[in-house]
């Protein structure tokens, strides 16, 4: 049993470094759908990965991986972050003749050998109640991750919608007929589960905007400006959550205009225009919101403002395949004005 452990603590470490070959990887993520005992060992490896990281334990292939795969969400820079005020403030103390003690055992050593002097007690019951509170955040935020990173995943190659949904990679369109590859219908399947697992946690501003994104890439636009409207009254001043129900506005409104149904189009593309400017008045540089606004006045036909509002995205954007799909739209902007 101890070994087999072992042999599945080595598979999830590859797995999350991702150097498994796409067949292996696809085992792991369907197993991850419906063990949930397995899912808690990937949490625990993860942490070990940690530890490894900061140990300077990881080949430089490693640590690449690792920062890419991991370090790319905000909820896996948080939790380096609280790792690291651990091994700072609480390592110092650890026992030299405990060579290789684990993560946890080193917190262990620690709170037992510094809670004894007067001055470091207070400091240590801070860190233990700020370490307590995160463990309450992943513990509420685990199913949003979960999904929202296999949603990542699923969309790094193919984009489900021409607009664009805050926190995903860049990924080229892949039109409104075609469908996710085998390998993205997968990681569809670990976000859908840790999805419809989140719809009976507590409904936060978070959690709704995660319910909501996951909508939004299912095509279901009136679901999803359902859950991002809520998010909103929780939350006014989210950038990111505006900028999303903007691109749910836009993305129906599309679709009415297909139809011929002109009146609900209008009031979707006034819908969309005021979340993106309420977005943009949080954060006037944002890409998302910038992408998004350009590509509603492309939508409209409002040639002038489209060009203008490209140039602007242009100024601020760095990544360059998002750099590339703004300058075609530019130019289509370009010579519809001499039309």
């Amino acid at each position: 049993m101890k070994k087999e452990l072992q042999e599945q603590d080595a598979q999830l470490r590859h797995y999350l470094l991702g150097e498994l070959t796409p067949d292996n990887q696809q085992f792991i993520e369907e197993r991850l759908l419906t063990d949930n005992d397995f899912m808690e060992q990937l949490l625990i490896v993860e942490d070990d990965l940690i530890d490894d990281y900061f140990a300077e334990k990881l080949s430089p292939q490693q640590k690449t991986n690792y920062q890419k795969l991991f370090l790319a969400s905000p909820e896996g820079q948080q939790k380096l972050r609280v790792s690291k005020v651990l091994k700072n403030h609480l390592n110092d103390f650890r026992p030299e003749n405990n060579l290789l003690p684990t993560f946890w055992e080193r917190i262990q050593l620690t709170l037992t050998q510094v809670l004894s002097p007067t001055v470091l007690k207070a400091a240590v019951a801070l860190l233990v109640l700020s370490l307590g509170i995160f463990s309450w955040w992943v513990f509420f935020q685990s199913d949003a991750r979960r999904g929202l990173d296999a949603l990542a995943k699923a969309y790094g190659e193919q984009r489900p919608l021409e607009a664009r949904i805050t926190g995903l990679p860049y990924a080229s369109y892949i039109g409104p007929t075609r469908f996710p590859s085998q390998s993205s219908a997968t990681k569809l399947k670990v976000a859908e589960k840790a999805f419809h697992d989140l719809i009976d946690d507590k409904r936060t501003a978070s959690s709704l905007h995660a319910l909501g994104k996951f909508s939004l890439t299912q095509k279901k636009f009136d679901e999803a400006i359902g859950y991002l409207e809520e998010a909103t009254k929780l939350n006014p001043h989210n950038a990111s959550i505006q900028t999303d129900l903007a691109v749910a506005f836009l993305e129906r409104g599309k679709l009415a205009k297909a139809n011929s149904l002109s009146e609900t189009a209008k009031g979707d593309f006034e819908s969309c225009q005021k979340h993106l400017s309420l977005a943009l008045a949080e954060n006037q540089n944002s890409p998302d919101a910038l992408f998004n606004l350009a590509l509603l006045h492309q939508t409209t036909q409002s040639w002038k403002q489209a060009e203008e509002t490209w140039r602007r995205f242009l100024q601020i954007e760095t990544n360059s395949k998002w750099i590339e799909d703004a300058q075609r739209y530019r130019q289509i902007a370009i010579e519809s004005q001499k039309d």
